[in-house]
C-alpha cells in the first residue's frame, strides 16, 4: 500500500508540474496561479502519506500517541501561519513552509513507526492473496467514495469560482471554515467508535451496536447544536478578528454550513453500519447521490442567490445522506432518533442564542466572555429540562468512559 500511494503521488506531482497552468485554470479558473495547483497536489500527497502511517497508530490502537502527533502538528503549522503571516510573508512562502513542517512530521512517524515493524517486501504466498482478495473487496468501494465526498465538500467552491469570481470563493470560504468547526466533534467520535462497535458486532451484541451509535449520535448533536447556534452569533466578531472587512459575512451563511456539517456528523457516525455489515460497496453510491445533488443544486442556486445557495446545496446533500444511513442503521439494528431529546437540545441552544447575542464583541476576551456565559445558560437549560434521564446518563457515562480508555491505553 505504501508504494503504491508513493507511485501514485509521484505521478501526480510530475504531471502537475507538466500541466500546472491547466491546473490552475480549472481549480482557480485563471492561468496564473500554476505555483499554488502545484502545491495543492504536493499537500495532497503529503496528507495521503501521513493518513496512511496515522492509519497504522489506529490499527495498534495507540489513540493517545495519534492524538499528540496530531495535535502537535496543527499547533506547529498552525502557528507558523499565524506568525508568518504577521510577518508579511507571501501566501506562496507560507504554504511551503506549512509543507516542511508536514513533511516533517511525516519523516518522524514514518521513520518510527519503520523501526518498530521494519519495511520489507510483501510475501505473496496464498494465505496473504487470500486474505488481499477480501481486503480488497471490502476497500476497494472506499476510494471513489472519499473522491466523492471531496467533491461534495470542495464542488461548491469550484462553480463558486466559476459564476462568481475568485473574490467571492473567498469570502465563502472565510464563513465556510468557521462552520465547519463541528467536525471537531464528530470525527473524535466516529474514529473511536469504529472498533469498539465492530467488536460488539462480531461478538453478537446487536443492542450494544445499537444502543453505541444511538448514543454516540446524542453525544454529537448535544454539542454540535449548541455550537452551529454560537457560531452563528459569533461568526461575525470572529472574521472581523481573523479577516478583513470584506471577508466578514457569517450569520445565517455559517449557521447553514455548520447545519450541513451535523447532518454531516450523523452521516459520518451512523455510516459505520454499512461497515459492520460489509455492503461497502453502496457507499459510492449514496455519496454520488449527494455528489449529484449538491452539484445540480449549486448551479441552480449560485447564479440565482450567490455564495448563500453553495450554502443550502451543501446542507441539503449532506441531509440526504444523514437520512439514507439512519434508515439503512434503523433496518438492521432498529436505530432510533429520540425527538424529545433533541427538541431539549435545540430549545436550551436557542435560550443560549438569545442571552449571548446581547454580549458580544469583537475582541478576544469579549468572545471568551460569551464562551463562558453560553455554556452556563446552555448546561443549565439542560437540567432544568432534564433532557437526559438517570438511564441515558449512566450509559452516556460508560460510553465515554470505553472511549477514555481507548484514549489513554498505553502502546
Amino acid at each position: 500500500m505504501l508504494w503504491i500511494i508513493i507511485l501514485l503521488s509521484a505521478t501526480a506531482i510530475i504531471l502537475s508540474l507538466i500541466f500546472s497552468s491547466d491546473l490552475s485554470q480549472i481549480m482557480f479558473n485563471n492561468r496564473n496561479f500554476g505555483s499554488f495547483a502545484i502545491l495543492s497536489i504536493l499537500y495532497a500527497a503529503t496528507s495521503a502519506l501521513f493518513e496512511y502511517m496515522i492509519a497504522y497508530l489506529r490499527a495498534k490502537g495507540k489513540i493517545k500517541q495519534l492524538s499528540i502527533i496530531n495535535i502537535l502538528s496543527y499547533f506547529f503549522m498552525t502557528g507558523s501561519l499565524i506568525v508568518l503571516a504577521s510577518l508579511g510573508y507571501s501566501l506562496e512562502f507560507m504554504i511551503w513552509i506549512y509543507l516542511l513542517i508536514y513533511l516533517i512530521f511525516l519523516v518522524g512517524l514514518s521513520v518510527s513507526i519503520i523501526r518498530e515493524i521494519d519495511l520489507r517486501k510483501p510475501k505473496l504466498d496464498q494465505s496473504n492473496l487470500d486474505n488481499l482478495k477480501k481486503y480488497i473487496t471490502f476497500s476497494l468501494p472506499q476510494i471513489p467514495n472519499a473522491i466523492l465526498l471531496w467533491v461534495v465538500n470542495l464542488s461548491d467552491r469550484y462553480l463558486i469560482t466559476f459564476f462568481l469570481g475568485l473574490a467571492q470563493t473567498g469570502i465563502y470560504s472565510a464563513s465556510y471554515n468557521i462552520g465547519s468547526v463541528i467536525m471537531a466533534f464528530y470525527m473524535p467520535i466516529s474514529f473511536v467508535l469504529l472498533p469498539i462497535v465492530a467488536k460488539f458486532w462480531d461478538d453478537g451484541e446487536r443492542l450494544k451496536v445499537k444502543k453505541y451509535l444511538e448514543y454516540s449520535t446524542k453525544i454529537f448533536l448535544v454539542l454540535a447544536i449548541p455550537a452551529s447556534v454560537g457560531l452563528y452569533v459569533l461568526s461575525k466578531p470572529l472574521l472581523q478578528l481573523l479577516t478583513t472587512s470584506e471577508f466578514v459575512v457569517g450569520g445565517i451563511l455559517t449557521f447553514l454550513v455548520a447545519l450541513g456539517y451535523i447532518f454531516l456528523g450523523v452521516f459520518q457516525i451512523n455510516t459505520l453500519i454499512i461497515l459492520l455489515v460489509e455492503k461497502t460497496k453502496y457507499r459510492p453510491l449514496i455519496t454520488g447521490i449527494a455528489g449529484v445533488i449538491n452539484i445540480v443544486l449549486n448551479i441552480i442556486l449560485i447564479p440565482q442567490i450567490g455564495i448563500m445557495g453553495a450554502a443550502v446545496a451543501t446542507l441539503i446533500s449532506y441531509m440526504v445522506i444523514a437520512l439514507i444511513v439512519s434508515l439503512w442503521a434503523r433496518n438492521v439494528v432498529n436505530y432510533s432518533m429520540d425527538y424529545v431529546f433533541l427538541a431539549k437540545v435545540i430549545v436550551s441552544s436557542i435560550v443560549m442564542a438569545l442571552i449571548i447575542q446581547y454580549l458580544v464583541f469583537p475582541t478576544i476576551f469579549g468572545i471568551i466572555l460569551v464562551l463562558m456565559v453560553g455554556l452556563a445558560v446552555y448546561v443549565g437549560c439542560i437540567f432544568a429540562l432534564k433532557t437526559l434521564s438517570a438511564a441515558e446518563k449512566e450509559i452516556l457515562y460508560d460510553i465515554m468512559q470505553f472511549v477514555k480508555n481507548a484514549v489513554i491505553r498505553k502502546p
